[in-house]
This record gives structure tokens, C-alpha cells and sequence, in this order.
């Protein structure tokens, strides 16, 4: 696994409803707006920090299965990696989450992903 910070942040939530990620968007921002829907599934907010750093967010819901996409669409998401930011999901919503195991290079197999859940955290192929 890479320390190097990521350029954008993306966790895949298991089974979340709006509403518990959008309360925890009101722990981690000054404030958000209102989601913009850019199809069907997905919805994009503009978080903004404490700073007034701006930062883009996509949730798409049901992006694989029951897991929900959550990307943060900025190197200024507040997490250095993937698994920064899936450990703090973990903690707020107490679901399974997955995230890439480090940043995506083309090589990389594309089912190789950590999990965190109530049993621990690892890595997984997924699909599983």
C-alpha cells in the first residue's frame, strides 16, 4: 500500500440511506448544498470545509450491488487514502465499507479491495 495522498477519495458504503450520509456530511463540513442530481442514481453536493476550501462529492447510489459510492472528487477530501477515509466512515456509520487497497494505477487488478467491517478489515477480491 501507498502513504502518498490520493488525488480524489472514493468508499463504497454498504446498504446507507441519504439521510446517515448526509449527517455525516454535517460532521465533516462547515456546510453542503442541496445535491444536484446528475442521473438517475447519482447526486453531486458541494461540500464546503471550515477553510472554505470547496470540495465536489458524488454519492451513487447502489453503485455495486447494495454499496453505495461515495466519492470525494478533490485532493482536499481531509483524507490522505482511501482507507483514511473508509476507517472514519466505518466509525460513523458501523456498516461494511470497501475502497480501492491504493490509488488506482492501470496494472492494478481491479478486484483487489480492503474491507472494513464488524469483523475486522483486510484486503477481498470483490466481486465476492
Amino acid at each position: 500500500m501507498t502513504t502518498e495522498a490520493f488525488p480524489d477519495i472514493e468508499i463504497y458504503v454498504q446498504d446507507p440511506d441519504l439521510e446517515s450520509i448526509e449527517n455525516w456530511f454535517k460532521e465533516l463540513f462547515a456546510s453542503y448544498s442541496e445535491p444536484k442530481r446528475l442521473d438517475k442514481r447519482t447526486l453531486l453536493y458541494q461540500a464546503l470545509k471550515a477553510d472554505g476550501t470547496e470540495v465536489p462529492v458524488h454519492v451513487v447510489e447502489k453503485a455495486a450491488g447494495k454499496y453505495w459510492s461515495i466519492w470525494f472528487d478533490s485532493p482536499e477530501s481531509g483524507w490522505a487514502t482511501d482507507i483514511e477515509c473508509a476507517r472514519a466512515a466505518f466509525a460513523f456509520f458501523n456498516r461494511t465499507i470497501r475502497c480501492s487497497v491504493g490509488s488506482w494505477e492501470p496494472d492494478q487488478p481491479i478486484d483487489l479491495w480492503w474491507q472494513i467491517s464488524k469483523k475486522g478489515e483486510g484486503e477481498i477480491s470483490w466481486p465476492d
